[in-house]
Protein backbone atom coordinates (compact mmCIF):
# COMPACT_ATOMS: atom_id res chain seq x y z
CA UNK A 1 0.00 0.00 0.00
CA UNK A 2 3.24 2.01 0.61
CA UNK A 3 4.70 1.91 -2.80
CA UNK A 4 1.77 2.59 -4.65
CA UNK A 5 0.86 5.71 -2.49
CA UNK A 6 4.82 6.84 -3.10
CA UNK A 7 4.44 5.74 -7.29
CA UNK A 8 1.04 8.00 -7.24
CA UNK A 9 3.34 11.32 -5.45
CA UNK A 10 5.75 10.57 -8.15
CA UNK A 11 3.06 11.26 -10.97
CA UNK A 12 1.20 13.61 -9.02
CA UNK A 13 3.97 15.91 -7.57
CA UNK A 14 5.72 17.49 -10.84
CA UNK A 15 2.06 18.23 -12.47
CA UNK A 16 1.32 19.74 -8.94
CA UNK A 17 4.68 21.60 -8.99
CA UNK A 18 3.89 22.59 -12.38
CA UNK A 19 0.72 23.77 -11.48
CA UNK A 20 1.60 26.03 -8.39
CA UNK A 21 4.47 27.67 -10.40
CA UNK A 22 2.77 28.80 -13.50
CA UNK A 23 -0.89 29.54 -12.16
CA UNK A 24 -0.48 29.97 -8.45
CA UNK A 25 2.46 31.72 -7.82
CA UNK A 26 1.84 34.33 -10.67
CA UNK A 27 -1.82 34.95 -9.48
CA UNK A 28 -0.52 35.52 -6.05
CA UNK A 29 2.67 37.57 -7.02
CA UNK A 30 0.49 39.77 -9.46
CA UNK A 31 -1.96 40.64 -6.43
CA UNK A 32 1.39 41.79 -4.50
CA UNK A 33 2.97 44.01 -6.87
CA UNK A 34 -0.87 45.30 -7.57
CA UNK A 35 -0.16 47.11 -3.89
CA UNK A 36 3.33 48.09 -4.67
CA UNK A 37 4.34 51.59 -6.84
CA UNK A 38 6.20 48.92 -9.09
CA UNK A 39 6.98 50.37 -13.10
CA UNK A 40 8.63 49.85 -16.02
CA UNK A 41 11.36 52.45 -14.16
CA UNK A 42 12.10 50.36 -10.83
CA UNK A 43 11.18 47.08 -12.07
CA UNK A 44 12.45 44.26 -11.54
CA UNK A 45 15.43 46.21 -10.90
CA UNK A 46 15.13 47.45 -6.78
CA UNK A 47 12.58 47.03 -4.94
CA UNK A 48 8.76 48.25 -5.14
CA UNK A 49 7.77 50.14 -2.09
CA UNK A 50 4.30 49.37 -0.24
CA UNK A 51 1.40 51.73 -1.17
CA UNK A 52 -1.65 49.80 -0.08
CA UNK A 53 -4.32 50.91 -2.18
CA UNK A 54 -2.96 53.71 -3.74
CA UNK A 55 -3.41 51.65 -7.39
CA UNK A 56 -6.70 50.51 -7.25
CA UNK A 57 -7.79 54.19 -5.80
CA UNK A 58 -6.20 55.55 -9.06
CA UNK A 59 -7.67 53.40 -11.43
CA UNK A 60 -11.06 53.86 -9.93
CA UNK A 61 -10.88 57.02 -10.61
CA UNK A 62 -9.76 57.10 -14.15
CA UNK A 63 -11.91 57.51 -16.91
CA UNK A 64 -10.36 56.24 -19.41
CA UNK A 65 -10.62 52.59 -16.95
CA UNK A 66 -14.15 53.05 -16.78
CA UNK A 67 -15.17 53.55 -19.75
CA UNK A 68 -13.13 50.37 -20.67
CA UNK A 69 -14.66 48.33 -18.09
CA UNK A 70 -18.01 49.38 -19.17
CA UNK A 71 -17.64 48.32 -22.89
CA UNK A 72 -15.81 45.39 -21.74
CA UNK A 73 -19.28 44.08 -20.56
CA UNK A 74 -20.85 45.88 -23.46
CA UNK A 75 -18.92 43.34 -25.61
CA UNK A 76 -19.38 40.30 -23.66
CA UNK A 77 -23.12 40.57 -23.48
CA UNK A 78 -23.21 41.26 -27.54
CA UNK A 79 -20.64 38.74 -28.28
CA UNK A 80 -21.40 35.89 -26.30
CA UNK A 81 -24.87 36.61 -27.59
CA UNK A 82 -24.28 36.21 -30.88
CA UNK A 83 -22.57 33.29 -30.84
CA UNK A 84 -25.04 31.19 -28.83
CA UNK A 85 -27.20 32.42 -31.52
CA UNK A 86 -25.29 31.63 -34.51
CA UNK A 87 -24.11 28.29 -33.28
CA UNK A 88 -27.71 27.11 -32.05
CA UNK A 89 -29.00 27.92 -35.34
CA UNK A 90 -26.10 25.93 -37.22
CA UNK A 91 -26.92 23.44 -35.32
CA UNK A 92 -30.34 23.39 -35.41
CA UNK A 93 -29.76 23.18 -39.20
CA UNK A 94 -26.54 20.89 -39.08
CA UNK A 95 -28.99 18.12 -37.50
CA UNK A 96 -32.07 18.47 -39.52
CA UNK A 97 -32.57 15.73 -41.75
CA UNK A 98 -34.49 17.27 -44.26
CA UNK A 99 -31.30 19.94 -44.55
CA UNK A 100 -29.18 19.61 -47.47
CA UNK A 101 -25.19 20.37 -47.98
CA UNK A 102 -24.27 18.73 -44.80
CA UNK A 103 -20.47 18.95 -46.05
CA UNK A 104 -20.80 23.14 -46.37
CA UNK A 105 -22.03 22.62 -42.63
CA UNK A 106 -18.57 20.47 -41.95
CA UNK A 107 -16.47 23.21 -43.81
CA UNK A 108 -17.58 25.79 -42.13
CA UNK A 109 -16.83 24.40 -38.50
CA UNK A 110 -13.74 23.47 -39.53
CA UNK A 111 -12.03 26.26 -41.35
CA UNK A 112 -12.30 29.37 -38.68
CA UNK A 113 -10.25 26.51 -36.46
CA UNK A 114 -7.78 25.71 -39.36
CA UNK A 115 -6.97 29.04 -39.92
CA UNK A 116 -4.79 31.14 -37.81
CA UNK A 117 -5.72 34.09 -35.19
CA UNK A 118 -3.48 36.18 -37.17
CA UNK A 119 -4.43 35.23 -41.20
CA UNK A 120 -8.09 35.26 -39.94
CA UNK A 121 -7.91 39.06 -38.41
CA UNK A 122 -6.02 40.46 -41.15
CA UNK A 123 -8.44 38.78 -43.69
CA UNK A 124 -11.36 40.31 -41.70
CA UNK A 125 -9.53 44.03 -41.63
CA UNK A 126 -9.16 43.48 -45.17
CA UNK A 127 -12.62 42.88 -46.19
CA UNK A 128 -13.80 46.02 -43.37
CA UNK A 129 -11.22 48.59 -45.14
CA UNK A 130 -13.26 51.10 -45.71
CA UNK A 131 -11.66 51.81 -49.30
CA UNK A 132 -10.82 48.59 -50.64
CA UNK A 133 -12.56 46.09 -48.54
CA UNK A 134 -15.44 43.76 -50.09
CA UNK A 135 -17.97 45.37 -47.25
CA UNK A 136 -18.05 48.77 -48.65
CA UNK A 137 -17.36 47.91 -52.20
CA UNK A 138 -20.57 46.15 -51.83
CA UNK A 139 -22.28 48.47 -49.79
CA UNK A 140 -21.31 51.25 -51.77
CA UNK A 141 -21.48 49.62 -55.37
CA UNK A 142 -24.89 47.60 -55.35
CA UNK A 143 -26.62 48.43 -52.00
CA UNK A 144 -26.70 51.88 -52.92
CA UNK A 145 -24.95 53.41 -49.62
CA UNK A 146 -23.95 57.09 -50.58
CA UNK A 147 -21.36 57.13 -47.21
CA UNK A 148 -20.44 53.09 -46.13
CA UNK A 149 -18.95 53.05 -42.39
CA UNK A 150 -15.73 53.74 -41.65
CA UNK A 151 -15.08 50.27 -39.63
CA UNK A 152 -11.87 50.63 -38.65
CA UNK A 153 -11.48 54.02 -37.45
CA UNK A 154 -15.22 54.89 -35.85
CA UNK A 155 -16.00 53.90 -32.93
CA UNK A 156 -19.46 51.93 -33.02
CA UNK A 157 -19.01 50.06 -36.83
CA UNK A 158 -15.60 49.25 -35.24
CA UNK A 159 -17.03 47.71 -32.22
CA UNK A 160 -19.66 46.16 -34.73
CA UNK A 161 -16.41 44.59 -36.82
CA UNK A 162 -14.79 43.09 -33.39
CA UNK A 163 -18.13 41.33 -32.69
CA UNK A 164 -18.26 39.90 -36.22
CA UNK A 165 -14.84 39.02 -36.41
CA UNK A 166 -14.99 37.59 -32.59
CA UNK A 167 -18.75 35.38 -33.75
CA UNK A 168 -16.17 33.98 -36.79
CA UNK A 169 -13.54 32.79 -34.49
CA UNK A 170 -16.03 31.12 -31.67
CA UNK A 171 -18.96 30.01 -33.13
CA UNK A 172 -17.09 26.37 -34.11
CA UNK A 173 -16.79 25.38 -30.34
CA UNK A 174 -20.50 26.52 -29.74
CA UNK A 175 -21.71 24.50 -32.46
CA UNK A 176 -19.63 21.82 -31.78
CA UNK A 177 -21.01 21.68 -28.13
CA UNK A 178 -24.81 22.13 -29.26
CA UNK A 179 -24.70 19.73 -32.11
CA UNK A 180 -22.76 16.92 -29.67
CA UNK A 181 -26.50 17.67 -27.13
CA UNK A 182 -28.73 17.94 -30.28
CA UNK A 183 -27.55 14.52 -31.36
CA UNK A 184 -27.94 12.87 -27.80
CA UNK A 185 -31.67 13.80 -27.75
CA UNK A 186 -33.97 10.94 -27.43
CA UNK A 187 -35.34 9.84 -30.88
CA UNK A 188 -38.00 7.80 -28.83
CA UNK A 189 -38.74 11.45 -27.13
CA UNK A 190 -39.14 13.22 -30.62
CA UNK A 191 -41.46 10.52 -32.17
CA UNK A 192 -43.19 10.50 -28.74
CA UNK A 193 -44.00 14.61 -29.35
CA UNK A 194 -44.78 13.71 -33.38
CA UNK A 195 -47.25 11.03 -32.36
CA UNK A 196 -49.10 13.58 -29.61
CA UNK A 197 -49.42 16.28 -32.85
CA UNK A 198 -46.87 18.59 -31.61
CA UNK A 199 -45.61 20.49 -34.50
CA UNK A 200 -41.21 21.49 -35.43
CA UNK A 201 -41.52 24.54 -33.47
CA UNK A 202 -43.22 23.18 -30.13
CA UNK A 203 -40.24 20.12 -30.40
CA UNK A 204 -37.75 22.35 -30.98
CA UNK A 205 -39.23 25.30 -27.90
CA UNK A 206 -40.69 22.47 -25.08
CA UNK A 207 -38.46 19.62 -25.96
CA UNK A 208 -34.95 19.88 -27.64
CA UNK A 209 -33.95 23.49 -26.24
CA UNK A 210 -34.42 22.36 -22.79
CA UNK A 211 -32.86 19.38 -23.09
CA UNK A 212 -29.45 21.06 -24.66
CA UNK A 213 -29.71 23.80 -21.88
CA UNK A 214 -27.13 22.54 -19.72
CA UNK A 215 -24.39 21.91 -22.70
CA UNK A 216 -25.46 25.26 -23.64
CA UNK A 217 -25.19 27.15 -19.97
CA UNK A 218 -21.51 25.28 -20.01
CA UNK A 219 -20.43 26.97 -22.93
CA UNK A 220 -21.55 29.84 -22.66
CA UNK A 221 -19.69 30.43 -19.41
CA UNK A 222 -16.02 29.24 -20.85
CA UNK A 223 -17.22 31.49 -24.18
CA UNK A 224 -17.71 34.53 -21.55
CA UNK A 225 -14.85 33.72 -20.10
CA UNK A 226 -12.48 34.20 -23.45
CA UNK A 227 -14.42 37.15 -24.33
CA UNK A 228 -12.92 38.56 -21.08
CA UNK A 229 -9.60 37.82 -22.33
CA UNK A 230 -10.28 39.36 -25.47
CA UNK A 231 -7.23 41.49 -26.45
CA UNK A 232 -5.19 39.96 -29.55
CA UNK A 233 -8.01 40.42 -31.79
CA UNK A 234 -8.49 44.23 -31.41
CA UNK A 235 -4.65 44.49 -31.08
CA UNK A 236 -3.84 42.96 -34.56
CA UNK A 237 -7.28 44.69 -35.94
Amino acid sequence: MRAKTLAALVFIIPGIAAFLIFNIYPIVYSIFISFTDASLKNFPIGSPSIVGLENYKWILSDPAFKKAFIWTWVFVLTSVSLKVFVGLILSILYTNKYVLGKTVFRALLIIPWALPLLFSVTIWKFMFDPVFGPVNIILSNYLGVVHPPRWTDQFTWGFIALNVIEVWLAYPFMMTVITSALQSVSSDLIEASIVDGATYWQRLRYIVIPLVGKPIMFATILTSAASFQYFLVPFIY
